[in-house]
């Protein structure tokens, strides 16, 4: 059967589509890169913002209309009973059971509802205690998929405890759990034997991650054993340098208040480990992360971004800012400017607060207008491309290395590309990668520069 994959959301997202994408070809499916070639489409969607639900709902109805004999299955946090009438429907929690649901089909056709008497999916429900299931994969990595990947989406840990007042991911996705450390550290073996140059390491809350000690491999661990006996973040990233070989190993986000000096002293020592770090603040203001529910003030942050930065040679910062959270006053507002100004952010994506349904925040007084979240919005992202140009201009004339990832006719859309050197070509791809702090580069060429990592000088900032 030829699948068709799409993806909505964030990495942990994406690396749970690796995942599917790799138990597909290990039970002998293909891949389609279309849609309309394609014999199945399964939707990997997000609920974690009001857009990205309704990016997904749209898809699923245009997509019905189009094609409306074709199968179609949508999963993810943003899979609900309402979907039935496109779609056939599962669960976030019965993700990694979706192939062996698709197995018990005796025919996958599009006309899947509850009403459907021959609906296989009807009458699944997961076994009792499969949510908890501390070290139970999500559709286990049996297999690279030799899709010409060069930045594998890993995900290591699942689920989260901070239940934020704005966040509906603990409810989505369940308590913390974390995957065994000798699982990942085999599975980023098969990863270095399939070519791929960089593991990112993704979870819903991965500074959390906690794994039971291997006693044979204790001495190797580089972190802190936790009070239930558990190895942290920081031990497994000393077990994958120690017993691993690929060229680099990124970290997907991480919260401000998960840092431990053990985790910074790791990364000051090896180049393995990208000088990259996605750090969440939500807002400059700390009367606004109280009223979150987030576990850190900004002079925290301030101080955590200071202690990286004398550590970690040439690191960069990129984060996550809500602008119009319930009762936020133009202080507050101002506040955030001032300080996302004082940080110096590579990059910050910019959400506009929107109500999700169950949580604290969507009940609080003094919601904000769509209008004032607009304006907050543009003056931010203004601010963000202003802070990241000057960052970028620095790098002119720099050598630095690049892993490039993928061939397009033109730079591929993005808000700014640094270039290096074209050597004088007139003709070729335009071959677009990631430094290992997370800026993003292009080059002309006539060779296949895909999945190399390559040395050379910056010579322009494009801003497309």
């Amino acid at each position: 059967m030829k699948i068709f994959f799409v993806t909505f959301g964030c990495r942990l997202n994406q690396a749970e589509t690796e995942k599917l994408k790799a138990e597909a070809a290990h039970l002998g499916h293909q891949f389609s890169t279309s849609e309309s070639e394609a014999d199945m489409v399964i939707i990997n969607s997000c609920s974690v913002t009001d857009k990205a639900q309704r990016e997904a709902d749209k898809y699923l109805q245009k997509f019905r209309a189009k094609y409306p004999d074709k199968h179609l299955i949508i999963t993810g946090c943003g899979a609900r009973d309402e979907h039935k009438k496109y779609a056939a429907v599962i669960k976030n929690d019965s993700k990694s059971d979706l192939f062996s649901i698709i197995a018990g089909a005796s025919s996958c056709h599009s006309e899947y509802s509850e009403a459907e008497p021959r609906n296989p999916l009807k009458n699944y429900r997961t076994q009792d205690g499969e949510r908890d299931f501390s070290a139970r994969r999500s559709a286990k990595l049996v297999e690279m998929t030799g899709s010409g990947r060069t930045r594998l989406m890993y995900k290591v840990q699942d689920g989260c405890d901070n239940f934020c007042a704005y966040c509906i991911v603990p409810y989505l996705r369940g308590r913390e759990r974390s995957f065994p450390a000798d699982e990942i550290i085999r599975d980023i073996q098969k990863a270095e034997k399939a070519g791929y140059k960089e593991v990112v390491l993704c979870g819903v809350n991965v500074g959390k991650y906690s794994f039971p000690v291997n006693t044979t491999r204790f001495d190797l661990a580089q972190g802190r054993t936790l009070q239930n006996g558990n190895q942290d973040l920081a031990g497994l990233m000393g077990l994958i340098l120690k017993e691993t070989k690929i060229p680099r190993i990124r970290l997907s986000s991480i919260n401000p208040d998960d840092f431990t000096n053990e985790l910074i002293d790791l990364w000051a020592k090896n180049e393995r480990l990208c000088p990259h770090f996605h750090i969440s603040l939500q807002s400059g203001s700390d009367t606004i992360l109280k009223r979150m529910g987030r576990k850190y003030t900004t002079q925290d942050y301030a101080d955590l971004v200071k202690k990286l930065r004398s550590k970690i040679p040439d690191v960069q910062i990129t984060t996550d800012v809500i602008v119009g959270f319930p009762g936020e006053t133009e202080e507050e507002f101002a506040e955030t400017v001032e300080f996302v100004r004082e940080i110096n952010f590579l990059k910050v994506h910019v959400f506009r607060y929107s109500p999700r349904e169950g949580t604290r925040a969507a009940k609080m007084r003094d919601q904000i207008s769509d209008k004032i979240k607009k304006e907050r919005s543009v003056e931010m992202q203004g601010l963000e491309s202003e802070i990241r140009q000057s960052i970028l201009k620095q790098y002119i004339g720099k050598e630095v290395e690049v892993l490039f990832e993928q061939a397009r006719p033109l730079p591929a859309p993005h808000f700014e590309i640094v270039r290096g050197s074209s050597s004088g070509l007139t003709r070729g791809s335009i071959y677009s990668g990631f430094t290992s702090n997370y800026i993003k580069v292009s080059k002309k060429s006539k060779k296949d520069l895909t999945n190399q990592l390559i040395r050379y000088k910056i010579e322009e900032i494009i801003k497309d």
